[in-house]
């Protein structure tokens, strides 16, 4: 930290043992994890789905109309289909929870007028924090002292830009600090979070059907009105020709179970099954089946947030001049990274907060008279 905020920083903080009795008082610092159903509803939401009532009704006429065995065959299609998604979904689910609790979370803080770092779950109202270029903020704080401090709030309010924060503002979970230090005292914790408030609004609205899932219902429907009205068309014409009406009830029952495709919905689930393997085996989870088809008809993305879709951490990895090309690999805000140019690898100490050049030489990498200037930068507001 600079000189300014570590000056600022002249309290001992808070004692141990109160920052212990706080944390048994309000709590861990965390998110309110997301609402889950227990398993055994998950599996009934996979048997009683609109196409899986459409089966499970084909089965019960199957019995009625004397043809136990393809009413028994239904009911194993719908009983395997369902497990089948029920598993896909879980391991999902499990893997993705799993991911969640690898992220490690942790905090500067200044305790009994030591500086240490704590795990972000054990912070409590009262502790001072420390902050710098690439810390998450992990809680809603009050920025004491300032250097130069400016954060992504893209998390919040959508916006790109870093929006500079002086001593008296107020920060909130959830941002990143992008350029400077701090020192700030921790006023919200978990679930008093403004961020906490977010995610209860967001979660208390319904997840909207997918396209698929609109799709099939609207087959749905044309296949049992077609079905039911094909069956009711012969079991009249049955009467019309004096049949008796037990066999004209039980050739409209056939009629009708034969119409319904009873392998359609162990096909799609398959289906769905297989492009979330392929894209998990590009690293990409998915939790629910029906999400494939959803991202499989997306044909443009149009975003003005980096932190959408990466990890709001971003690092210079290819350099372009008139004399050539440089390659770099460094990991996220470090002010490290490796420079390899043409066949030759370097190591170049990289200032922190802003741009700087570097003179490489086409042939040899190092600085000199023959060299060309390489302009680098490894983050900023642009």
């Amino acid at each position: 930290m600079s000189d300014t905020a570590v000056g600022a920083v002249s309290g001992t903080g808070l004692r141990a043992s109160v920052a212990a009795e706080r944390l048994r008082r309000d709590g861990p610092n965390r998110m309110p994890p997301p609402p889950s159903r227990p398993m055994w509803r998950q599996l009934l939401v996979q048997l009683t789905g609109f196409f899986a009532a459409l089966l499970w009704v084909a089965a019960g006429l199957a019995l009625l109309g004397g043809l136990p065995q393809l009413s028994v065959a239904i009911v194993a299609v719908v009983l395997l289909n369902g497990v089948f998604a029920f598993v896909q979904e879980y391991r999902s689910e499990r893997a993705t929870t799993g991911l969640r609790d690898l992220l490690p979370r942790r905090a500067t803080v200044v305790r009994d007028g030591v500086r240490r770092e704590v795990d972000a779950a054990d912070l409590v109202v009262g502790d001072l924090v420390l902050l710098e270029a690439g810390d998450r903020v992990s809680a809603d704080l009050v920025v004491q002292a300032a250097a130069s401090l400016r954060l992504d709030v893209s998390t919040l309010t959508g916006e790109s830009d870093p929006a500079e924060r002086q001593a008296g503002d107020r920060l909130y979970a959830g941002t990143f600090v992008v350029e400077g230090d701090a020192s700030a005292e921790v006023v919200a914790v978990g679930t008093a979070t403004r961020l906490a408030g977010l995610a209860q609004l967001t979660r208390s609205n319904p997840r909207p059907p997918s396209p698929l899932s609109r799709e099939l219902h609207r087959l749905v429907r044309t296949i049992a009105l077609v079905a039911l009205g094909i069956g009711a068309a012969l079991f009249g014409l049955a009467m019309l020709l004096g049949r008796p009406a037990a066999d004209g009830f039980v050739l409209a029952i056939g009629v009708t179970v034969a119409l319904v495709p009873e392998s359609m919905l162990p096909t799609v689930t398959l289906s769905l099954a297989v492009g979330a393997q392929r894209m998990a085996a590009r690293h990409a989870l998915v939790r629910h089946l029906e999400s494939v088809e959803t991202l499989g008809s997306v044909t443009f993305i149009c975003t003005d947030k980096t932190g959408t879709l990466t990890t709001n951490q971003m690092a210079v990895v290819e350099v372009w001049t008139p004399s050539g090309r440089a390659l770099l690999d460094g990991v996220g805000y470090e002010p490290m990274a490796q420079v390899e140019v043409d066949t030759l690898k370097l190591q170049l100490d990289r200032f922190a907060d802003a741009e700087f050049a570097h003179t490489l030489h086409p042939q040899t990498g190092g600085g000199g008279p023959g060299g060309f200037p390489c302009w680098i930068k490894h983050r900023g507001p642009e």
